[in-house]
């Protein structure tokens, strides 16, 4: 099915950073996602790691979390793998 006119042209108004920020947010939700697989960890198990609720993590898993620094720190921390890298 071929999206609407009105669908693109809503699209196309939304800001860049808007739509880079979305974009950031379910990247780290997909590489999150992935590390559990590839770790073979659980939402329950990452929740219990980071001292939050299963419910937390799921939320983050959405896709719909605005990550702070310090949290991606932090799970970068318990699962071992850099979320995001910065070239020095």
């Amino acid at each position: 099915m071929k999206p609407g006119n009105a669908y693109l042209e809503a699209i196309k108004n939304i800001p860049l950073e808007i739509q880079k920020e979305t974009a950031f947010t379910f990247a780290v939700s997909d590489k999150i996602h992935q590390l559990l697989i590839d770790q073979g960890l659980t939402q329950k198990e990452l929740a219990k790691k980071m001292g939050k609720t299963e419910a937390e993590i799921s939320v983050w898993l959405s896709g719909q979390h605005n990550f702070t620094l310090r949290t991606l720190a932090k799970i970068s921390s318990v699962l071992g793998c850099d979320l995001i890298q910065i070239p020095q």
